[in-house]
């Protein structure tokens, strides 16, 4: 098969120039558009912060006015300090990038007969190259199960295929902070649960991935590659019969199932399904000595996950299998105003402890984020594709401005 659909050289033709002066101009046209688009958005993110500066002032000017105001601005400023990391917002960057709905398509689906863009992914395309543009669109046919790609057979009606998010990055000497803000949305309950609520206890998840080039798919796709076709609750995921049976339990958790892990800690991944075969690779993990040199050589997933209903941040790793150790000990503080979520993010750029991923400057680094939005669970969340971060890089995606 890879004989027949690989390319004739007698048939190769080089592209007209006038295409690729046309493919230019509508690169430039769509370019412009959306400068003026996040320049516009910004503007008014910035009116808005104007106007809670000022109401802000304003309140503390009037609390001052007696001393049983003067405690009511106490109280009020220990609350808003609780809800905040002190980080003048202002000095940091801004991007705009959509997650959306992915459904069942993991890394084995990416790599697999049924996605067109495999050939162009494994010759190191990144996935925003195809996809920036119709990112919504993707979202929502897999949302409603309109995909002829099939990826979600459990619809939920009235989701959202896509989310828009603002990210503003910045850092310090010590540490790297993120802030991520999102319109909510409306509750779509799911019908395939009791209460319509996978995770009642919290109403939104975020996290996000960072690597280095050393992990397999990173530099293209981010943290996709820690996503396959048997983890819990996707496809081919086994049953905990099995999981508890295998000799494998004595050295991966399955609590939870099997939990996100990495291509390169598997001796090989079921990627055609041929003959029933599952795909994913779960089962054929490598020596604990091989599985130890990618630890030593911190070739892994490094992980921050914040729950909103429990307000607990999680610091880890993703390597034979997700792993929550603490680690550099991140913090996060999460709101939910006026039908805005916001989440801030503070982790320490350099740390020694294993499974901790260290951000230096001139470096770049592949990043990526997943958000659980109105109380979902496992694999129906919204994703990202990969992008870049890195300090003081105007080509990074998520370029984070020294305060």
């Amino acid at each position: 098969m890879e004989e027949l659909e690989a390319p004739v050289e007698a048939y190769i033709r080089e592209v007209p120039q006038e295409y690729k002066d046309g493919l230019a101009r509508v690169e430039a046209k769509e370019a412009a558009i959306a400068a003026e688009k996040k320049a516009k958005a910004q503007a008014e993110k910035e009116k808005v912060q104007l106007q809670i500066e000022q109401a802000v002032a304003t309140a503390l000017e009037s609390a001052k006015a007696s001393s049983s105001k003067e405690k009511v601005s106490t109280s009020a400023a220990k609350a808003a300090s609780a809800d905040s990391l002190n980080v003048n917002w202002n000095k940091a960057s801004s991007t705009d990038i959509s997650v959306f709905f992915p459904g069942t398509a993991s890394i084995e689906w990416i790599l697999g007969r049924h996605h067109g863009g495999k050939r162009a992914f494994t010759k190191g395309d990144r996935c925003i190259e195809c996809h920036a543009e119709e990112i919504a669109d993707i979202g929502q046919n897999i949302v409603t199960g309109e995909s002829e790609k099939e990826l979600e057979p459990n619809v939920i009606p009235n989701k959202r295929g896509s989310i828009d998010v603002s990210i503003a990055a910045t850092h310090d000497s010590e540490s790297l902070y993120l802030k991520f803000s999102w319109p909510d949305g409306e509750h779509a309950p799911a019908p395939f649960v009791d209460g319509g609520k996978m995770d009642p206890e919290n109403k939104m998840k975020l996290a996000f991935m960072i690597a280095s080039d050393d992990v397999e798919f990173a530099d293209r796709a981010g943290c996709w590659g820690t996503c396959h076709a048997d983890a819990n609750s996707m496809p081919f995921a086994p049953e905990q019969e099995v999981l508890s049976g295998s000799d494998l339990a004595k050295r991966l958790d399955f609590n939870n199932g099997v939990t996100k892990y990495l291509k390169e800690t598997r001796s090989k991944l079921e990627l055609k399904g041929r003959r029933g075969k599952a795909l994913g690779g779960w089962d054929k993990l490598k020596s604990a000595e091989e599985i130890a040199e990618y630890q030593k050589a911190q070739q892994l997933m490094d992980i921050v996950r914040y729950s909103s209903g429990t307000k607990q941040v999680e610091d880890g790793q993703i390597l034979d299998q997700r792993s929550m150790h603490g680690g550099q000990g991140a913090q996060a503080v999460a709101s939910l105003k006026n039908g805005t979520w916001s989440v801030e993010i503070k982790r320490k750029l350099i740390s020694s402890k294993p499974g901790d991923v260290s951000i230096e400057a001139g470096k770049v680094y592949n990043f990526g984020f997943a958000i659980h939005d109105d109380y979902s669970d496992a694999r129906y969340h919204h994703v990202s594709f990969g992008y870049k971060l890195a300090l003081d890089n105007n080509e990074a995606e998520i370029n984070a401005v020294k305060q």
